[in-house]
């Protein structure tokens, strides 16, 4: 597939749209091809010379007859080619094959023969507080670095139009200082301009990086690696936090791991038809009934992928709910000890997931959170009654979500974010922070407490210098440096030093850190 290049640098694939948006050009056709959905059947009429074909095998990693019945004869061909494009099929909205089943239910044996057998766990992932909280402040790059998070996606799959788009966006982020854990629903119609891309929905940033990255003719495994990092730079900008780690499941798995244990119980709200997937539920209209409901793997991933007769938003609430639900069956049935349900886990998974952790990453996230009940599980959405921080648009005639404050000002929904994923450090010592004008810049005490305060933190005093002639911000620092991690953090939000110096005659200010503004940060650029 050729690309043609857009004037601003970015990319557009030829004869294709993206989640239903149109460049200027009638750019449509076929669905953007991505990982898991090129297989070796494509090439088998091309005229390849052998080793061209061998050199395929070894890309996609076809597995030998004897590990599976991808080339038994009877096999039908479709069933050969799906099998085929598990292999390098990774996906996320599997919250549960990553953290439910591996890290938040204690899956030492399943997570031990998972990587014995497949091999899924690549590494590449970073993050400087997994295994010791003790650590350096000047280690992490600053407010919300101490927490570990993940990005975990979800595709359906399969040759269909669409079928690498992440339709399912949650970040999965633990807290190692007070040990909890929390977990934020991204909308995947939230409308974004995608780093040296365009504007386009949010689910299309994961398929752009990596097309991109095949028509440039890198392999699979590294175009997998372009899409998370298109989606990841994307995220970080827009959400304003930092990801760790990420991975990415296909729906076929969901069903499969529900099924491996048994089903799920889940307690729904209300009643939820829909008439859109009706026909993968025998033609009835009718998703779930209200109450407790106990759900295979076919239910449960038609009550998580709802929306058209509902929204994104209460999609995400219900993918939350099931996640939870499948750490709790988990829990009860004791999985990990029943060497039959691990194999069924094994089969379904295996080849279906792959996550840029080690093994002992893995078991560490679960020594972090093995004591976490699921009722201390915080759910985190953009659209909270109390506080809807997204609605509704149009954007050349198809519905997306933007934020409330305008289709490009993200600084509600950041300030949200990273209070609700507040950095540990910064909680833990929760440091009280003065914030004085010395600049002379009418205003600029409030525009800087403000941008403290979405990083989360703890802000007590908002007031004048008793001078504004300073050129360069001061910092004071009246815990004697006890409170190390803000100090720190302020001197890089800040770019300046903590001052050795006696605070001067006059500022009279009761906190932790005494922070004085001059001329300096007017002419500063906020960093989000």
């Amino acid at each position: 597939m050729s690309l043609i290049k857009k004037e601003h640098g970015g990319r557009v694939p030829k004869n294709r749209s993206i989640d239903g948006f149109r460049p200027n050009n009638p750019l449509i056709g076929q669905p953007v091809r991505g990982i898991g959905q090129r297989n070796l059947s494509d090439f088998s009429d091309s005229g390849d010379s052998p080793q061209q074909k061998a050199n395929l095998e070894s890309v996609f990693e076809v597995p030998n007859a004897t590990e599976t019945k991808i080339d038994k004869p009877e096999q039908p061909q479709k069933e050969r080619k799906r099998r085929i494009r598990k292999v390098l099929k990774i996906g996320g909205m599997l919250f549960a094959t990553l953290l439910v089943l591996g890290v938040l239910t204690g899956g030492y044996l399943f997570v031990k023969g998972w990587i014995a057998s497949k091999k899924i766990f690549k590494g590449g992932g970073s993050s400087s507080t997994l295994y010791s909280t003790d650590i350096a402040p000047e280690k992490l790059k600053g407010e919300g670095d101490g927490r570990i998070n993940i990005l975990l996606l979800g595709n359906s799959g399969g040759d269909h139009p669409g079928a690498d788009l992440t339709d399912s966006i949650v970040v999965a982020s633990i807290d190692p200082v007070a040990k909890d854990i929390a977990l934020l629903s991204i909308p995947r119609d939230l409308w974004v301009s995608v780093p040296g891309y365009w504007s386009m929905k949010i689910n299309a940033a994961y398929v752009s990086g990596m097309q991109s990255a095949l028509d440039d003719g890198k392999n699979e495994a590294d175009a997998q690696e372009a899409g998370f990092a298109t989606l990841e730079e994307t995220i970080q900008q827009y959400l304003g936090i930092p990801i760790h780690y990420h991975a990415l499941v296909n729906f076929e798995a969901f069903r499969e791991g529900v099924d491996a244990i048994g089903g799920v119980d889940v307690n729904v709200e209300e009643d939820l038809y829909d008439t859109f997937i009706m026909a993968d539920n025998d033609n009835n209209p009718l998703i779930a009934k209200a109450g407790l409901q106990h759900f295979d793997g076919r239910h449960a991933l038609l009550y998580a992928q709802s929306r058209h007769s509902t929204s994104d938003f209460d999609r995400g609430k219900r993918q939350r709910l099931v996640l939870i639900a499948i750490k709790e069956k988990i829990l009860t049935i004791g999985t990990f000890s029943n060497p039959n349900t691990v194999s069924k886990l094994i089969d379904a998974l295996g080849n279906n997931v792959s996550v840029n952790a080690t093994l002992g990453e893995i078991m560490r996230m679960y020594e972090i959170t093995k004591d976490i009940p699921s009722s201390s599980i915080a759910t985190i959405g953009l659209t909270d009654e109390t506080n809807p921080l997204v609605t509704t648009g149009n954007v050349n005639g198809q519905s997306i979500v933007q934020p409330r404050a305008g289709l490009t000002d993200f600084s509600d929904i950041q300030s949200f974010v990273r209070n609700a994923l507040r950095d540990p450090f910064l909680k833990s010592e929760n440091a009280s922070i003065a914030v004085l004008n010395g600049s002379g810049v009418d205003n600029l005490a409030t525009q800087k407490a403000n941008e403290l305060k979405s990083y989360g933190y703890n802000v007590t005093i908002i007031d004048s210098a008793p001078t504004s002639d300073y050129q360069k911000t001061l910092i004071f620092d009246n815990t004697n440096g006890a409170k190390k991690f803000t100090k720190n953090y302020l001197e890089k939000r800040l770019g300046a030093t903590v001052s050795t110096d006696p605070i001067p005659e006059g500022i009279v200010a009761q906190a932790d850190f005494v922070v004085v503004l001059g001329a300096d940060a007017n002419s500063q650029n906020t960093s989000n």
